[in-house]
């Protein structure tokens, strides 16, 4: 059977047509509905606007009430997050431990040659 098999009427699958459901009354109880709804709809919007119009004081309150809270003495105070370093700090820690590298360098060479230097004239290895 083919899905479309000639010109044949479809039937509506409503029980009247769009001209009977106009001329006939519409019952009392759905526009009161309606009117009840669009009060609902419109009280809402209202408290809506009213909280967008108060919302810089209400977070302005909210800041201020956390500025002023006291935190609890038994808790650790928080871990910075942000653990970058500015660059000139960056370039002190770098040059200090570069000098540290340095010395080190310089005062294990220093006990190599006393070492050495003991060694020719007490003969610890041969």
């Amino acid at each position: 059977m083919a899905l479309f098999s000639g010109n044949r009427k479809v039937r509506s699958r409503r029980p009247q047509n769009a001209l009977d459901l106009r001329s006939e009354p519409s019952p009392r109880g759905k526009t009161r509905h309606l009117a009840k709804r669009s009060d609902e709809l419109n009280s809402q919007i209202h408290r809506l606007e009213c909280f967008i119009a108060d919302a810089p004081r209400l977070q302005r309150q909210q800041r201020l009430s956390n500025v002023n809270m006291v935190p609890p003495m038994d808790l650790p105070s928080p871990v910075r997050r942000n653990r970058r370093l500015p660059i000139a700090q960056q370039r002190a820690r770098r040059g200090e431990r570069l000098r540290m590298l340095t010395e080190g360098i310089f005062v294990v060479g220093a006990i190599a040659a006393v070492v050495g230097w003991l060694n020719q004239w007490l003969h610890f290895w041969n």
